[in-house]
């Protein structure tokens, strides 16, 4: 009895191993990959979007030059006249580009000729030395200059954009530009229920945030290992997935998220989202592919069992028989129905029987004689 419960063991064990196994291989390798084809697609999307926000910014900031670039065109005739016109020039500026707050001239020396601002008094010939300030020489050197984002009282951001006149003695023209503008764009975009997009400059010091307190603080990201990464530069693609798909955001959240540059500017653009709710998807697809699995090894084994009892029931029947015929009851007959080698094995078991059923007759009469 005990050989075949062993028997019956054994090879339960072994099909249901065996089933269980390409099961769980096949199941194992279906969800690695789903996962990494759902991540790649969400890293994808969520790289779109930050392209989508980057591009509104580089167009904003875009058309902020080209409005000033129609003021930079030289004034000939009395200074008196250049003033004036100047002016409405400035003037029609601001109506035109509210963002622009104040404009100012430097002169070919780097000397403030005018100034015109929403914020304060207009001044005309202050002769203010900018000629080693930043927004004149590399304004004169490249042709344009984007200063630092600066906060003006601690309320809202704001930039520099300088524009160099063309011809030699030219000046520069210098408009502080409020960007607000991005905070609304960044504070107006939704990623799942709790994601959000956030800009930085290339420091790394926050610029845009749907929790302006954190701009308004002077707020670093760039400890983070995805700001790390952008601020470091483009990385290959694969480099990219590893670096930059999860990482853990200022709370030290794990998050998916992606960035797109901001080339002229050197700002990048983060969209995250936490990754409980970025891969909530993904995450139920496994659980329904588990609970399949465990279906399919339920019926695995249930099978294996079923399999397993007809194969070992035909060889019980042959160990019974035999030992019976062994034990001298050569009337015994074994009933194997299989069509295969054991049925066979039976029946020359059945013969056997008979022939030494036969043998001791004939031993038998023999010595009655």
């Amino acid at each position: 009895m005990t050989s075949r419960g062993s028997l019956f063991r054994k090879y339960v064990i072994v099909f249901s191993g065996l089933v269980i196994g390409v099961l769980l291989a096949s199941g194992g390798l279906e969800i690695y990959f789903s996962y990494l084809e759902n991540r790649e697609a969400l890293v994808a999307l969520q790289r779109e979007k930050a392209l989508g926000v980057a591009s509104r910014i580089e167009a904003f900031i875009t058309e902020i030059e080209r409005q000033i670039g129609f003021t930079i065109q030289p004034h000939f005739g009395a200074p008196a006249a250049g003033v004036a016109q100047r002016r409405i020039d400035y003037l029609r500026l601001q109506r035109q580009a509210l963002a622009i707050t104040e404009v100012s001239y430097l002169d070919g020396e780097g000397r403030e000729q005018q100034r015109v601002s929403r914020l304060a008094m207009e001044v005309v010939g202050s002769q203010t030395d900018f000629s080693r300030e930043p927004q004149f020489l590399e304004a004169k050197a490249r042709g344009v200059y984007y200063g630092p984002v600066y906060f003006r009282k601690g309320s809202e951001p704001y930039m520099t954009i300088a524009i160099a006149g063309s011809g030699k003695g030219a000046g520069v023209t210098v408009a502080d530009v409020n960007l607000k503008f991005i905070w609304d764009v960044v504070s107006k975009i939704k990623i799942g229920k709790a994601g959000h997009v956030f800009v930085v400059d290339r420091q790394g010091v926050l610029i845009a945030h749907p929790d302006m307190s954190l701009v308004l603080q002077n707020t670093t990201f760039a400890g983070l290992d995805q700001v790390k990464g952008a601020l470091a530069g483009a990385p290959s693609p694969p480099e990219r997935r590893e670096q930059v798909a999860i990482a853990r955001d200022f709370k030290n959240r794990r998050v998916m998220t992606a960035y797109a540059a901001i080339a002229p500017l050197g700002w990048s653009v983060f969209v995250e989202q936490p990754l409980d709710e970025a891969l909530a998807t993904l995450y139920d697809s496994i659980q329904r592919t588990i609970v399949l699995l465990v279906l399919g090894v339920l019926l695995a084994v249930g099978a294996s069992l079923l399999l397993v009892r007809r194969m070992v029931t035909p060889i019980q029947a042959l160990q019974v028989g035999a030992a019976r015929i062994g034990a001298g009851e050569l009337d015994q007959r074994i009933d194997v129905r299989t069509g295969d080698e054991l049925e066979a094995l039976g029946d020359q078991f059945n013969q056997m029987a008979a022939q030494l059923k036969e043998s001791y007759a004939g031993l038998e009469r023999k010595v009655d004689e």
